[in-house]
Parts: C-alpha cells; sequence; structure tokens
C-alpha cells in the first residue's frame, strides 16, 4: 500500500471517531461523562493515563455485539480469529496473541468478566448477557485485573440488580446462507428492601453455513458451523447497609454444535493419492474452491461445552478505606470430534469421547483502596488454582496405511517395507497383511491425559501521586510467584507396521546411529527403496500418535516462577481538555508446558534415547513471556467536550515470546528471543451538538509486529520466522461506525446504524507460509429498526458483512499432506429481523 493511501485512511478513520461510550453520553452529549474502571475505580476516561476504549450498551447493541469475537468489527486494533472449535478462539491486540490450541499456553490477552480473569482466551467466548459496557486496555497489564497479560485487558462489565422491576423479551430470526431464530429476555427487580436479583437467559439457533460432502460418512450430518446453545444466568445484589453490598452470580451456558471444518485452500501433490482412495475427497490443485463453503469430512465435529461458575463480590466502605473481595470458582468442559485429516478420506481423526478439555479454575481478589490529600492508593492480592486435563487420541481411518502407501507408488507399499523389514530383521515375524497397521476405529483409542495442576499467588499495589495540581505520577508494582506441575500420561499405541520399525531400529526410532544406518543401506540394496525414502516412509508410518516410545515415558514436571512486573506513569493536564501521559510498564505471561506429543521442542528435535533414560527430560517445558513497553499518550476534548480526540504512539520489546506452531505433522512450542511491535493508534469521538442523534465513531491502528532477527537454527519453520511480521498480525486496523437515531410523527424513534472495518494483508499461518497470506478486506454491518417513543418495542432490521466479503480467519498445512493447505473462513453475510419488547 502506498504511503499516500495510508495517510487518507488514517485522516478518513480520525474525521470520524471512535468507540466510546457514546450512549453514556446521550442525554448530556458530552465525551467528559463517559466513565471507565480501568484503574479500579471510576475515573473519567479522559482523566486515565491508559490507553482505554470503553464501548456502552446501546453501542454494542446496534453492531449485534454478544460475544468478544463481535467485538472486532469495532474494535481498532483488535483481531480476534476462531479455528478448530469454540474453545480455540484466539484475541490479539497489536498483533499480539496466544498462537494455537494448547491448553499449557496462557493468555496474552485476558478476559475479565465482573472481575473474574478467565484463564484462557476460549473459555471468556459465550454469550456475555446484558452488558453495560466493555473496556479494552492495551499494552501490558502488570498491576491490576488479577493474572498478568502480556498484550492487553477485554474487561467485561455485566448490568447490575437494579431495585425497580423492569422486564424484555427478544426474538430474533436469521435468515441469508445460515437460518435460524434466537430467544432472549430477563427481568431485574427488588426482592425486599435490601435485596435485588436479575435473571437472563437466552437460546440460539443457527444453521451451518458449510455444506458438508460425507462420503459415506460414519458423519451424517451435512452442515458444519452451525449454533445451537442455551445461556442462563442470575444475579442477587445484597446491600447490607450503605456502606456494604455483596453480589452473588451464577451462569450456566450449554452449546451442541457441529464445529469447524476447513475447506482446501490449496491442494498439492498428495491429493492425487486422496482421489485414488476415495474420488472428490480433496479437490485437486486447481479445482479448489474454498468459498463455495463446500467441504469434504467424512467424520464427527460434533462439539459439547459445558461452561459454569459462581462468583461473589464483597464491597465495604470504611471511614477511610474501601475493600473489594472476589472470589470465583469456575469449570468449563469440551467433548469435540475433528475429520482430523480434512478431507473426506478416512485417514485421521478424533473421536469425540477422546478429544477433551477440563478446566476448574477457583479465584481470590482482595484489594483495599483510599484516597489522601496527595495519593490515591490501591495495594492488595490475587491467588488463582487452576486444574486442567487434556484427552487426546488422533486415530487412524481405514484408508491411513494405504494413503501412505500411494505417496511412495503403491497401497500397500507401508505393509510390503513392513514385512520385509520384519522378515529379515525379526525372528519368528509372521507377516501382515495389507491394512493390518491401520484398522477401522484403530491406533490409540485410549488416549493421552495430560494434567496441569497450577498455582499463581501475587501482591499487588497501584497508586497515583498528584505531584502538583495539574501533574500525577501513577507507580504500581507487582510480584507473582507461580508453581505448575504437569503429568503426561501417554496410552500405549496399536500400529503394527509402525511396532515393526520400532523392533528394528529401537523404540528411539533414531536412523542415525552406526547400527540403524548399516540396517538401511542393506535394506536398501535389497528392496531398491532409497535410503533417504525409507526415513521418510519409517517416520510417515510411524508419526507420533503411532508410536509406543511415549508410552515408555510417563512422567510428571514441575516449575516454579518469580517475577516483578509493574508500571510508571508521568502524566499532565494542560489544561482541562488536553491530557499528555508517558508510562513504561512490564508484563508477564507464565511459562509452562507443551501437552501433547511432539518430536521437535524449540529448534531441535526430541532425542528420544535420552529421553528413555530419563522420562523427566521429556522436553515439554517453554519459557515465560517478558514484555516492556513504552507509551505515549495524548488525550484532548473539542467543541465545548463533543469531541474525543485520543492518540498513543507504543513500542513493546519482548525479551521473550512464546510461539506455537503446526508443522503439518504437530505442534511445536518455542520460545523466540527477542520479538516487538511499535506504532500508534488514533481515536475519536463524535457527538455533533447540531445534530442530537448522530454519533459518529472511528478509529485507525498502525502495529509493527514482527520477530527479532536470530541466528540460523536449522529448523526451517524457525528460521522462516527471522526478521518477519507476526502471523494474523495486520499493520494497519481501521474501524469506523455512524448511528443516527430521530424522532418520527405519531410517537415513534427510528435508527440507522452502520459499522465497518479494513484490514491491510496479513499472513494467516503461524509459519507464515506464503500460501495462507491473506489481502486486506473489509467487513460492513448494518442495522435500521423502529421503536416506540417509550421505547416499549423496537423492530429492527439488521446485516451482518453486507457486502459478502471472502476472507481467511487462520490458514494451516494440510495434515500429513505436504504442500497442502486448509483454510478456517470467515463468516459469509448473513440477516435478519429482531423484535424487542420492554416493562
Amino acid at each position: 500500500m502506498s504511503s499516500t493511501k495510508r495517510t487518507l485512511l488514517f485522516a478518513a478513520a480520525s474525521v470520524i471517531a471512535l468507540t466510546g461510550a457514546q450512549a453514556a453520553a446521550q442525554d448530556s452529549r458530552s465525551v467528559d461523562v463517559i466513565t471507565v474502571t480501568a484503574q479500579k475505580r471510576e475515573q473519567g476516561i479522559q482523566d486515565v493515563p491508559v490507553a482505554v476504549t470503553a464501548y456502552n450498551a446501546e453501542l454494542l447493541q446496534n453492531a449485534g455485539v454478544r460475544d468478544l469475537k463481535d467485538l472486532a468489527v469495532i474494535a481498532p486494533g483488535i483481531n480476534v480469529t476462531s479455528t478448530s472449535n469454540e474453545f480455540v478462539t484466539t484475541a490479539r491486540i497489536r498483533g499480539i496473541g496466544t498462537v494455537g490450541d494448547n491448553p499449557g499456553l496462557e493468555s496474552s490477552v485476558g478476559i475479565v468478566i465482573d472481575g473474574v480473569p478467565r484463564a484462557r482466551n476460549g473459555v471468556g467466548f459465550n454469550d456475555l448477557g446484558e452488558l453495560e459496557r466493555i473496556e479494552v486496555l492495551r499494552g501490558p497489564q502488570g498491576t491490576l485485573f488479577g493474572a498478568n497479560t502480556s498484550a492487553g485487558i477485554i474487561n467485561v462489565v455485566t448490568k447490575r440488580p437494579e431495585y425497580e422491576f423492569s422486564s424484555h423479551a427478544e426474538l430474533e430470526y436469521v435468515a441469508g446462507s445460515e437460518e435460524g431464530y434466537g430467544v432472549a429476555g430477563g427481568f431485574t427487580g427488588g426482592v425486599s428492601d435490601n435485596l435485588a436479583m436479575r435473571v437472563f437467559g437466552a437460546y440460539r439457533e443457527r444453521d451451518g453455513f458449510q455444506t458438508v460432502e460425507t462420503f459415506g460418512g460414519p458423519r451424517t450430518e451435512d452442515r458444519d458451523g452451525d449454533q445451537d446453545y442455551f445461556t442462563l444466568r442470575t444475579q442477587f445484589l445484597l446491600d447490607f447497609s450503605e456502606n456494604v453490598s455483596l453480589l452473588l452470580s451464577a451462569d450456566y451456558t450449554k452449546r451442541e454444535e457441529f464445529c469447524c471444518g476447513a475447506p482446501s485452500l490449496v491442494s498439492g501433490p498428495t491429493a492425487a493419492a486422496i482421489n485414488a482412495l476415495v474420488p472428490g475427497a480433496r479437490p485437486l490443485a486447481g479445482s479448489e474452491d474454498p468459498f463455495s463453503r463446500v467441504i469434504q469430512a467424512n467424520r464427527d465435529t460434533g462439539q459439547n461445552i459445558i461452561d459454569h461458575g459462581y462468583s461473589g463480590e464483597l464491597n465495604w466502605e470504611f471511614d477511610n478505606f474501601d475493600m473489594t473481595a472476589i472470589v470465583s470458582d469456575r469449570s468449563y468442559s469440551l467433548r469435540s470430534g475433528q475429520d482430523t485429516d480434512f478431507t473426506g478420506a478416512d485417514i485421521v481423526f478424533r473421536d469425540a469421547s477422546n478429544n477433551t478439555f477440563d478446566f476448574d479454575n477457583t479465584t481470590l481478589e482482595l484489594r483495599f483502596s483510599g484516597e489522601g490529600e496527595s495519593v490515591d492508593w490501591m495495594f492488595g492480592m490475587y491467588y488463582s488454582d487452576e486444574n486442567l486435563v487434556r484427552g487426546d487420541a488422533i486415530q487412524m481411518g481405514n484408508v491411513f496405511e494405504p494413503y501412505l502407501g500411494l505417496l511412495g507408488g503403491s497401497p500397500t507399499l507401508v505393509t510390503d517395507l513392513a514385512n520385509g523389514l520384519g522378515f529379515t530383521f525379526i525372528p519368528g515375524f509372521g507377516g501382515l497383511a495389507p491394512g493390518s497397521g491401520a484398522p477401522l476405529g484403530g491406533g490409540n483409542p485410549l488416549g493421552d491425559t495430560f494434567t496441569q495442576q497450577g498455582e499463581s499467588l501475587s501482591f499487588f499495589t497501584h497508586n497515583t501521586w498528584h505531584v502538583l495540581e495539574n501533574t500525577d505520577i501513577t507507580f504500581g508494582l507487582r510480584h507473582t510467584s507461580t508453581d505448575k506441575e504437569a503429568t503426561f500420561d501417554f496410552a500405549d499405541s496399536s500400529v503394527p507396521a509402525c511396532d515393526v520399525w520400532e523392533a528394528v531400529f529401537g523404540d528411539a526410532l533414531d536412523f542415525s546411529t552406526p547400527l540403524s544406518q548399516a540396517i538401511l543401506n542393506g535394506f536398501s540394496a535389497g528392496s531398491g527403496v532409497a535410503v533417504a525414502d525409507l526415513v521418510t516412509f519409517g517416520t510417515f508410518t510411524c508419526l507420533p500418535f503411532s508410536r509406543d516410545v511415549y508410552a515408555q515415558i510417563d512422567n510428571t514436571q514441575s516449575l516454579e516462577e518469580n517475577q516483578l512486573s509493574g508500571l510508571l506513569s508521568v502524566s499532565h493536564r494542560i489544561n482541562d481538555d488536553f491530557l499528555v501521559y508517558g508510562t513504561f510498564s512490564r508484563g508477564y505471561k507464565a511459562g509452562g508446558f507443551n501437552l501433547d506429543r511432539f518430536t521437535q521442542a524449540g529448534s531441535s528435535a526430541v532425542d528420544f534415547q535420552s529421553v528413555l533414560a530419563d522420562p523427566s527430560s521429556y522436553p515439554a517445558r517453554f519459557d515465560p513471556e517478558v514484555v516492556d513497553s513504552v507509551e505515549i499518550g495524548f488525550k484532548t476534548e473539542w467543541f465545548n467536550d463533543t469531541l474525543l480526540a485520543n492518540l498513543y504512539l507504543f513500542s513493546s520489546d519482548f525479551e521473550t515470546y512464546q510461539l506455537n506452531t503446526f508443522n503439518g505433522i504437530g505442534y511445536f512450542v518455542t520460545s523466540i528471543d527477542g520479538a516487538s511491535t511499535q506504532g500508534a493508534e488514533a481515536e475519536i469521538l463524535w457527538l455533533p451538538e447540531s445534530m442530537p442523534g448522530l454519533t459518529v465513531q472511528g478509529g485507525v491502528t498502525y502495529a509493527d509486529a514482527r520477530y527479532d532477527n536470530f541466528a540460523p537454527t536449522g529448523t526451517a519453520d524457525v528460521d522462516r520466522l527471522s526478521g518477519q511480521n507476526f502471523s494474523l498480525a495486520p499493520e494497519w486496523y481501521t474501524s469506523a461506525s455512524v448511528s443516527y437515531t430521530g424522532e418520527l410523527e405519531g410517537g415513534m424513534n427510528w435508527l440507522a446504524h452502520l459499522d465497518g472495518r479494513w484490514m491491510s494483508e496479513q499472513n494467516t499461518g503461524s509459519d507464515l507460509d506464503p500460501e495462507k497470506v491473506q489481502d486486506g478486506y473489509m467487513v460492513f454491518n448494518g442495522r435500521v429498526g423502529l421503536s416506540a417513543e417509550d421505547e416499549a418495542w423496537s423492530l429492527e432490521l439488521w446485516g451482518r458483512n453486507l457486502l459478502d466479503e471472502e476472507y481467511v480467519q487462520v490458514g494451516f498445512d494440510g495434515p500429513f499432506q505436504p504442500g497442502s493447505f486448509n483454510a478456517f473462513l470467515g463468516q459469509p453475510r448473513t440477516y435478519g429481523l429482531t423484535l424487542r419488547v420492554r416493562n
């Protein structure tokens, strides 16, 4: 993109205003009344020396924001993607986020809902219910909001119970490529003089937006990407006195959906082998059409998710200070099937009974705060106790062995080579019949179990010293101690062909030893198969899920970390309408363990000979993520406080950056030494006095997020990253929104709303293959409606992705298909009607 076009886009987005909580200012039409809790106390948004943007209930409703994935369209600098199921949803801010679906990785972007941190991104992506506002804090957050984060915080505040009774109901019809409906409703009111409650419930159902060719199954469902969930939320507010209150909350969500198939983006040479076994099971090269939204999947992608929890928040105002205590207990359960080869051929799959994730998390936060003549102070502690259990089993279908054989020219090649090795080197070997190495449903039917227990204890302080009348110094410090223990319980494998290779070359399957080389040379001379090809077929016959070696290295590992983080900020109010500040902060995200089978750790292959001698040396541990960030902010108000215009300059340098990447065979986790993101953000909110029904907002972010240059490691998937931009990190994000309301004769109101986002080119793959590049694209949403003057009812016509923009969310290597690539797509155009009634 030319510098001229960039400048024009920046100017256009800056003229139309951003992300603010417009409706909080609807009565007074002043940006000066917008409040946030970015520093755990209510403050005007223009008084906080933090890059924070607030979105209020009316804006969120007009933009159709029900969960945090919807937020990305109106929030500049945020990118949210979903891949193989709803849990694998990742948020990124300024190009920084956690890559991949490994639950051993904590989130770079923290999600906090009503004061309770969600320990993984995917746990926080459900229907949020009745929203009060959402605040987005950009940059490392080291002293507040529960756990540390290295990229930012999305702070969700839902509506609290009220004593005045009110109720509402909503009926929605969805049309387009995904037809469905939704019903929602709730009420709030006083139960007694000092007890109020709020109840919200919703049920939503929608057809899948992808058609599935099942090729005889066993899958029978011919749609994918549907929606079928129920959610219920209750709150009780008990006011013991004017100074003491207790908020009790409970919520429950259940999802039973099919998600997520991925069409072919590029078909490589292996597509011919797949089609020789099952014609049409993968488009051949040149016939790929991912946006036809027709996928090939003979195996089930059903997912069953249950997410529920309880929390209590006690607020006690003493004479000279306030105390807040928040305790929570949450559980998350996932059962998810997967057609792991993403074709119609029965090569490999995951059954929902063996592909599981269970997560329990208990937290406690205690804060004390007060205001003196010159110092606003706060100190507290945060404790988290989490337990997660991951079950994983990649199973082989009935064409696994013929498929591998066809890569070498014969569907029986895997069996032939195994028989040749067995007859030659294994006394008494009886031989394998073709296909015996891949019985239907064979290979690891019980699955591996990974268990991780973690405890984190933090003590923090966050203070503001009013040095002069218009000058403040904010300083915070946090000490975090983290203890984790992971247990790797690998299941036995039952793959006869691989058993032969391991019997001949040892369970470590080390082809480089002198004995192995002698065997390979001798067998090559007798079989006519080149040594390099023998190694390739041995590797593919004994992919990680097929190998017996893992069952011999069950082990338990632990780590302990102690880390200091914090911030120092100086802010100066030049006048009532102009605040400037500069902040240095250090962020931290804990290290952990790669909860998976893998043959590569970082830039090195796993030395299974050493691991067999000492199973605890299985190199699963990865380092913490540590970042130092500098930010300069300018917050201004204009035209009688009807125009908010802010500018932020930022630079963040990572000492270590956690990377999880897929190379077509498996995920491997490594810590990159050195990465950075730097750039600028502008945001504007305009509430024109001459047009009291008009609110215009928009914003632009430029972020250059890239890996530092590093010396070659010898591993192509790692070396490709040196000096390159992060995946899923476009340089430019712009968003804009226009809302206009007015009155009609006869006592009715009207609404017109349009929002949109443009993102520049980005590579959507963690290993930056050029086939995964997504060109810049735009998405627009709109809404028009009529309502009663007293808002007793409203009827709205809305559309999402109005231009039916076709774009890739995430591209990835076709599993076990070198040269082929698949993609998880963005949703197509949908539209519908929403009827609301209120009392």
